[in-house]
């Protein structure tokens, strides 16, 4: 099958949504498919990577134009240069407004969704507005949904009576021993499980803020917190973070990393903190999961959905909580220990990429693709 993806970022920016296309396609490219991606973009341009054809095309700095633009563009570019297309799959409510030009033509669709956009605190309540009418008109005009969370599909049941597959994102299974641990604990001063782990970008909605401010309340003896991520479309927000932790040198910002040191700091953390207020399905969360990391998280039907009872649960948006989490997990070692295997089992089970390939390829086939 030819498999059209449209909206998501540059791949290698490697967002919730980038990573998911990414990891998604090149299981498809195994079980013999022909996946393209389009991308926004800071170019106009077309390579190869893993295998898959991505396209990428420029847009409008404002975000709110800009995605249902790269939509139309990538719509209208995909259905007079790439033949034999078996499916467009639009990714979120703004470049799925345009899902119905390919079913003139014969051509079936569907819209992906990965969260609730207009929830996030980085609209205005203006842009929130616009954000729900969207979701409430894209609801009613794609004829296939899947959601990555099956909080999303109850959602969209209940407000919209419209039956949704859940699809949820997955996670490659990390190798079982690392390769170069010395040298990333050394050049961050980290110790092996001596550190609580933060991992996103840096926006408001996932509240490194309280994270910070719980951190620096609690009594955490030898124990630092890394912050791990970046936001260059908001750096205001990152050097307020950088003010937040002050001089407190047991708070270590990394910016964003990947590959090795990735894979470093995740097989090295003692707890992974998500003390977000708004989640689709986390991505990095099934990625601390498969390291075997007990977890402190918010409670919030998403975390919950992956988690089920086994974490240290804190209130959104609430330090005093986060305070109190952490202050336990360092003087409950063998308790949160017991979360290890629990947690890394559930996305064995059930959130492996070539599992959620093979879902993903059987709901096509459930819906007329061939």
């Amino acid at each position: 099958m030819k498999i059209i993806f449209i909206g998501c970022r540059d791949i290698k920016l490697l967002g919730g949504i980038e990573a998911y296309m990414t990891n998604l396609t090149a299981e498809l490219v195994k079980l013999g498919h022909e996946p393209v991606i389009y991308c926004e973009s800071d170019r106009n341009a077309t390579e190869v990577h893993n295998g898959v054809k991505v396209i990428h095309m420029t847009g409008f700095k404002n975000n709110l134009i800009c995605k249902p633009w790269v939509g139309l563009k990538a719509t209208i570019h995909a259905l007079l240069k790439e033949k034999g297309i078996s499916i467009i799959h639009y990714n979120a409510w703004p470049p799925s407004l345009w899902s119905f030009i390919p079913r003139i033509f014969g051509i079936k669709s569907l819209m992906q969704g990965h969260g609730l956009e207009w929830q996030r605190s980085k609209y205005s309540p203006t842009k929130q507005k616009i954000l729900k009418f969207m979701e409430k008109v894209t609801a009613h005009t794609n004829q296939h949904l899947i959601m990555c969370s099956e909080g999303q599909t109850i959602y969209f049941k209940e407000k919209y009576n419209k039956t949704a597959t859940t699809i949820p994102t997955a996670v490659n299974l990390p190798p079982q021993e690392g390769k170069k641990e010395a040298e990333t604990l050394e050049k961050f001063g980290l110790v092996a499980k001596k550190y609580f782990l933060f991992m996103a970008r840096l926006v408001q909605d996932k509240n490194p803020d309280y994270l910070i401010k719980g951190f620096k309340a609690c009594n955490h003896g030898e124990f630092k917190l890394v912050i791990a991520g970046n936001n260059d479309a908001d750096p205001q927000y990152v050097d307020s973070l950088h003010k937040l932790a002050g001089d407190d040198k047991d708070i270590v910002f990394t910016d964003a990393i990947y590959g090795d040191e990735k894979d470093d700091i995740l097989r090295n953390a003692y707890t992974f903190c998500i003390p977000s207020t708004i989640e689709g399905l986390s991505i990095v969360l099934l990625e601390a999961m498969s390291y075997k990391l007990p977890v402190i998280a918010s409670d919030i039907d998403a975390n919950r959905e992956l988690l089920g009872d086994d974490a240290v649960w804190v209130k959104p948006e609430n330090s005093e909580d986060i305070s109190k989490a952490i202050e336990f997990c360092i003087e409950n070692k063998t308790t949160i220990k017991e979360f290890e295997t629990i947690n890394y089992n559930k996305v064995v089970e059930n959130y492996t990429w070539d599992k959620v390939a093979k879902k993903y390829i059987d709901y096509l086939h459930s819906i007329g693709v061939k």
